[in-house]
This record gives C-alpha cells, structure tokens and sequence, in this order.
C-alpha cells in the first residue's frame, strides 16, 4: 500500500501546537490562520506577556525547542511565525540581519573580552554568597553591560553576536559563548559525578 500524508486543519495545528507549548507557557495565546501575505501559507501567532523581556530570536529559540521537529517538518516547514509580547504588531519586531552580525562579531566579542563581560557574568553565577538565578532571558548580562560602558541602544547588536553563537540568556552566554566558564565546569562535573547511594 502506498503511504498518504495526514493533513491537519489549522485548528488542529493550533490545538496540538498548544498541547506542545502550554506546559511552559500557560497563558500563551496561540492562533493559526491563512497568512495573508500568501493564502496557500499558514501564518501562527504566539501572543505571550513573558514575551516582552525578550528578543525576538529567543522567542523563536524557546518554542522552537518545544514544538518536535518531526511536526515541524510535517506540518509547519511553509508556515510564518510572529512571536508578540502584549499590544505588539508583526510590523513591530525587529530581527537581526546575518551578514550585519558576522561582519560585527569579532570587534563586539573582543570588546567583551577586553571589559572582562565574561568574566563578571561567570563570577555573579558562581558566588559563594548569592549566586544568581537564570531566568531565561538577559537580565542579568544586561545590567553588567550598564557598569561596562555600553549603551542601551547597542544591546541589540551586542545580544544579537551572543546568540549568534548559542547564548539565548544569561547562563547560555556561560555555557555556549564564554571561554573558560567556572559556571560551566561546575555544572558539567556536576552531571558527571555517580548518583548519591541513598
């Protein structure tokens, strides 16, 4: 018997992309429809209050990582997306260009480098006293930036070459982007030491 492909209504789509995504995100509003730029294209809206502490490709990051990829590739590979926080507009969200980050990582990294960014952030993650607690956005990286010199109106770019390279938040910078993270090498000796025998 030869195989057929199940197609999925665009209600269906919005109810499995919510079984997918309220677990973490509970009051997320989530709305399928003909994408208006092209009928033949679903357009998805995901309308979230947490949305409004992040950049658009965090947005993007973290429902990415809780939709499966098999329904990705089955049911979404055509579709829009418009990640909104509260009384936001498509027309409102702005995205890094690729060719701009590539040409600006290098001076942006050495200048993080050279203001010991990194390093502060490793240092706040692994106090003895009050270690922080990541929240999954750029809270705290953000308030380092105010003590190094940095403008508000280069955070954009400067978070932009992060996550570039995998640094979606605070403790993502550690992990993915940071040389020599303390924060890292605990976690990951952490992972590798035997289970406590009860």
């Amino acid at each position: 018997m030869g195989s057929f492909e199940i197609i999925m209504t665009p209600q269906q789509i919005q109810a499995a992309l919510a079984s997918f995504i309220r677990p973490s995100y509970p009051e997320m509003e989530i709305q399928v429809e003909a994408w208006t730029g092209d009928p033949s294209r679903l357009a998805i809206y995901f309308r979230e209050t947490k949305f409004a502490l992040l950049y658009p490709q965090q947005r993007w990051h973290y429902l990415h990582n809780l939709i499966p990829a098999e329904f990705q590739d089955r049911y979404l590979s055509n579709s829009v997306w418009y990640e909104l926080a509260p009384g936001e507009l498509p027309s409102d969200l702005m995205y890094a260009d690729e060719a701009l980050v590539a040409n600006i990582t290098e001076p942006i990294m050495r200048i993080l480098n050279r203001t010991s960014f990194f390093a502060t952030l490793d240092e706040v993650f692994t106090s003895p006293e009050n270690p922080a607690v990541c929240w999954g956005d750029f809270r705290i990286a953000k308030s380092i930036l105010t003590t190094k010199g940095f403008f508000e109106s280069e955070y954009f770019d400067v978070f932009s070459v992060l996550m570039a390279q995998g640094g979606y938040c605070d403790c993502e910078i550690l992990y993915n982007v940071a040389e020599d993270s303390e924060f890292a090498r605990r976690y990951w000796a952490k992972r590798q030491s035997p289970p406590k025998q009860k």
